[in-house]
C-alpha cells in the first residue's frame, strides 16, 4: 500500500467505523436503543472495516471490479476481508428481517 490515496481511504473507513460503533454503543446504553439497533450498528462497523482493508476498491473502475479475472489486492488475507463484509451484510439482513 504505497499510494497516499489508499492510506487515506483506509484511515477514513476505520475512523468512520470506529465513530459509528462508539456512538452506537453510547446510544445503546444511554438512550435505551433496541438490541436490533446495536446489532445493525455492529454490521455497519464490520462493513466499513472490511472496505478499509481493501482500499483499492475505491479507486478501481467498476467494470474491472466485477471482472472474473481481476483479483482485488487487500491488506490482509482476502478471506478475512471478505468474511468481515459478508458478516456485516448478513447481520444487516437479519436486522431487517427481525424488524418485521
Amino acid at each position: 500500500m504505497n499510494d497516499e490515496k489508499e492510506q487515506t481511504a483506509t484511515v477514513i473507513c476505520f475512523l468512520i467505523g470506529g465513530l459509528v460503533l462508539a456512538t452506537g454503543i453510547y446510544d445503546f446504553f444511554h438512550y435505551d436503543l433496541h438490541i436490533r439497533d446495536l446489532v445493525n450498528i455492529v454490521a455497519v462497523f464490520l462493513i466499513l472495516v472490511g472496505l478499509g482493508l481493501a482500499p483499492k476498491t475505491f479507486f478501481t473502475p467498476i467494470g474491472k471490479l466485477f471482472s472474473t479475472s481481476y483479483r482485488l489486492p487487500t491488506l490482509v488475507n482476502s478471506k478475512i476481508q471478505q468474511s468481515l463484509i459478508i458478516s456485516g451484510v448478513l447481520l444487516s439482513l437479519v436486522c431487517i428481517i427481525w424488524g418485521y
